[in-house]
């Protein structure tokens, strides 16, 4: 005989067990589709954090500035030049630290300007930096400001056009739109215009309007009008009349000289032909031969000189000589009274 209640005893057994493996199963189901959700987020943030470090402006400015770097020796590198590059070039310096990211996804933190001048040394053409860590600071027109992302960043490092010709410095030849490309302000030779500043004003030449502090912009010493006032050399001393405070090597600063490089010179006021010059006081003019004071008004033929009015015409004879008492008036012969 068949015992009921051991029977529904087992049945009610064997459910539990059913549900409970039930349970153990969508618990452990709901575990590995935590665990993929949390690996596909993890992924994704890491992706995220990846191509929001990726700069294509980063790796343009980093580039720029490397060849801006002037290697005095093997063993010394002049930061300063980078230091004035981000200044002059880019028209911020960053607030450190920041976080480049270089092209084999390795990371590397920057804590001063020396620190940037040895990793930018340090790059090559198949390992250079191509991202930075968003988001960053800058010193810029004496005020901090916050970089958050790519674009904020190029349109930081675009706008800077000293010259406003549309052209970002970091990429124009002539940043100072003087007419002299910025090669040629290389004064000593270097290769770097930056450390080359004529008259010590702390701008450099290729951002200077007027690079001797004449008062005379360098593209108005361009005497001979071809654009480039570099060749220019009126008293042929070796010096560019752009650079030379005396360009005509008169005694006078180019400032308060009037005939400075050229532009009074012959055919002007105070050359020949002009003013002070052979022209207006010279040879045909006022005070020369057929002018006021000379051969002319007061000379033969004028009011005082033979036939005018005291000369040899009403005062000789005539009127009051042998005239009006003599010979030939009313009273000589043939009037009444002669002899």
């Amino acid at each position: 005989m068949i015992n009921r209640n051991v029977t529904n005893n087992n049945i009610t057994k064997s459910k539990k067990m059913k549900n409970a493996k039930f349970t153990l199963f969508i618990m452990l189901l709901a575990l590995t589709v935590a665990s993929c959700t949390n690996n596909q987020g993890i992924e994704d943030e890491q992706l995220y954090q990846e191509q929001s470090k990726t700069s294509d402006i980063a790796k343009s400015v980093t580039k720029f500035l490397k060849s801006k770097i002037n290697q005095e020796s093997t063993n010394e590198i002049n930061s300063s030049n980078v230091d004035k590059a981000m200044e002059f070039d880019f028209g911020f310096r960053f607030t450190y630290p920041i976080t480049l990211l270089y092209t084999n996804g390795s990371e590397v933190l920057v804590s001063n300007i020396s620190d940037l001048t040895s990793v930018i040394t340090a790059t090559t053409t198949s390992l250079y930096i191509n991202g930075v860590s968003f988001p960053f600071e800058v010193s810029k027109d004496e005020s901090v400001q916050t970089i958050s992302n790519e674009a904020e960043f190029a349109t930081l490092v675009n706008s800077y056009d000293t010259d406003n010709d549309g052209t970002s410095n970091y990429i124009d030849n002539d940043d100072d739109g003087d007419g002299i490309m910025d090669t040629n302000e290389d004064i000593d030779g270097d290769g770097n215009p930056i450390n080359d500043d004529t008259d010590n004003d702390g701008i450099p030449n290729y951002l200077d309007t007027d690079s001797d502090n004449d008062g005379v912009l360098d593209s108005d010493e361009d005497a001979n009008g071809d654009g480039d006032a570099s060749n220019d050399d009126s008293d042929n001393d070796g010096i560019p009349n752009y650079l030379d405070t005396d360009s005509d090597n008169d005694g006078t600063p180019d400032g308060e000289d009037p005939d400075n490089n050229g532009s009074n010179n012959s055919g002007d006021n105070n050359d020949n032909g002009g003013t002070n010059d052979n022209g207006n006081n010279d040879s045909g003019d006022n005070n020369d031969n057929g002018g006021s004071d000379d051969n002319g008004n007061n000379d033969s033929g004028d009011n005082n000189d033979n036939g005018g009015s005291n000369d040899n015409g009403n005062n000789d004879n005539g009127n009051d000589d042998n005239g009006n008492n003599d010979n030939g008036d009313s009273n000589d012969d043939g009037n009444g009274n002669g002899n």
